[in-house]
């Protein structure tokens, strides 16, 4: 007969982890966790990033198809309301404001629509009224007013923050009757030049003279002295869009398609002056360093068309910038995508914004 032995005392007790080993587990899971969540933000970022690149990329296409077709560029506003498209006044360098009927749904962006796969939305706005209009008919069943919120995410950049609100109420209405508007963040380039009459970013250079006044011997604001109709040098953009109703061709480039921007990226927020249904030009100066972004104080609020700030932030807000770290993305004229470098610097910037003057442009000493 066996008898009972008493168990041991330690076959019972479970050892648990000490302080200091908590604290090292701890510790290491902190640094798993500060190793792992940059990794995810930048493949978050880089797949935002290649999203972005693909949208510009689409629209860079259709604008080739529409040249293709129309043996132009669309005009940025009055595709279809330019009543005498040759009211032109050579004094002035302009066309005549009678010119124009604004307010109409007729912008770049609206006349890619057939092409960007959006042609039933296209043929369901009525041309002959104004963005804000509310009224239908039998052939227009649904306003104008209605279609003009329709979000369209191939003019949405993923990385900024405002993507997921892309109807902003300050946008320049253009006779719309109101200010709500989609917003644009692709926007096409009017290249380097002044805007109501100078240019404070432009570095000073005695080889062009004061550097805020344009002139055609001023590669950062190419222009004609004196016109404050935003036009550029003898009435036409350096770039492919102006703020006048005037047609860029392909064959007016002569720098070569792939050492020019086409399209540059943006913050709507930031502007009043980029729509995607809006006529509000949706433009972007390339006289402005890249990611040059706006002071709380130059945001345009709503109801309101241009920065409090003035002319001086009209520069600053209408510029090429993004939220991609360290640069923003453009599309060149043969399509090429690329993200320019806020490094870059203001003689090759400019030279990219122009058509004709690029060999000329990066020749100039600059002085910082």
């Amino acid at each position: 007969m066996f008898s009972s032995l008493p168990l041991r005392a330690c076959c019972f007790r479970r050892r648990g982890l000490t302080l200091v080993e908590l604290l090292v587990v701890i510790a290491i899971i902190g640094l798993l966790l500060a190793l792992t969540v940059p990794a995810v933000q930048s493949a978050r970022e880089a797949a935002r990033r290649m999203r972005c690149g693909a949208n510009v990329k689409q629209v860079a296409l259709a604008i080739h198809a529409y040249h293709t077709s129309h043996g132009a560029l669309p005009r940025s506003i009055c595709n279809r309301n330019l009543n005498h498209p040759h009211v032109f006044d050579a004094t002035t360098k302009r066309y005549s404001a009678t010119a124009w009927t604004l307010g109409r749904p007729d912008t770049w962006c609206v006349e890619l629509l057939p092409w960007l796969e959006q042609g039933i939305l296209f043929d369901a706005f009525d041309f002959t009224k104004k963005v804000g209009d509310t009224t239908t008919s039998a052939t227009k069943p649904v306003s104008n007013a209605l279609l003009a919120r329709t979000v369209l995410p191939i003019f949405i950049c993923p990385s900024d923050v405002w993507s997921a609100k892309p109807l902003f109420r300050n946008r320049c209405s253009g006779g719309t009757g109101t200010s709500e508007g989609h917003g644009l963040w692709y926007a096409g380039s009017m290249g380097p030049h002044h805007v109501r009459g100078s240019c404070p970013l432009c570095p000073t250079n005695a080889a062009w003279g004061s550097s805020p006044t344009p002139s055609r011997t001023n590669p950062c604001c190419n222009g004609t002295p004196g016109v404050a109709n935003h036009l550029g040098l003898d009435g036409y953009t350096q770039g492919f869009f102006a703020n006048h109703p005037v047609p860029i061709s392909f064959d007016d480039v002569r720098d070569g398609l792939s050492n020019t921007v086409l399209l540059g990226e943006t913050l709507p927020y930031e502007t009043a002056h980029n729509g995607v249904y809006v006529p509000s030009f949706a433009t972007v100066l390339l006289s402005t360093p890249i990611n040059l972004f706006a002071s709380p104080q130059e945001i345009v609020p709503d109801g309101q068309h241009d920065s409090p700030a003035g002319a001086a932030a009209e520069h600053r807000v209408n510029g090429i910038k993004s939220r991609h770290p360290g640069g923003a993305m453009v599309v060149l004229a043969d399509g090429s995508v690329a993200l320019l470098s806020e490094e870059i610097s203001f003689p090759v910037l400019w030279s990219l914004g122009t058509r004709k003057l690029g060999s000329r442009d990066v020749a100039q000493p600059v002085l910082k």
